[in-house]
């Protein structure tokens, strides 16, 4: 690392990623790695990959949204709401950390904030035809329905 790439590491101006030579092809080929694992149910592993690259790129949306997916996984929401509340600050209309955060929400029983992910997310799906993944928005709109179905009664 330059000594004016650690001052700038260290000033806060630059990631450590960038600081210490990483380029964004590197990281991208990590993350695909990741998500292999993840994919594969290697979950702790994938856990390993990500939280790195969010070291290496803190306000990277994608690799807070992978891991607050992957902390939903290990039925750990609290720790998934961290991530997908730092992915979404980058992002705010990132379909997967809004839906994975309803879900996360729902499971520490705050119901409304999960309507609000949910319906958000339902409203990106709606947006952006084709972009966002069919099942994902299934799932959005049968969960927001079901909420507002009890809600209803």
């Amino acid at each position: 690392m330059s000594e004016r790439l650690e001052r700038e590491w260290l000033l806060g101006r630059a990631t450590l990623g960038v600081a210490s030579g990483w380029t964004v092809e590197e990281m991208r080929l990590v993350a695909d790695l990741g998500y292999a694992l993840a994919e594969q149910g290697r979950d702790k592993e994938a856990l390993v990959i990500f939280e790195g690259l969010a070291t290496l790129a803190p306000a990277t949306a994608y690799f807070q949204s992978a891991l607050g997916a992957l902390w939903l996984r290990l039925k750990e929401p609290q720790r998934a709401v961290e991530h997908l509340d730092k992915a979404l600050g980058t992002d705010p209309q990132d379909f997967p950390a809004l839906l994975n955060r309803g879900e996360a929400h729902l499971q520490l029983g705050d119901r409304a904030a999960a309507k609000r992910d949910l319906a958000a997310a339902v409203a990106v799906a709606d947006s952006k035809p084709g972009a966002v993944d069919p099942q994902g928005a299934a799932r959005a709109r049968a969960v927001l329905t079901h909420l507002e179905g009890e809600d209803a009664r």
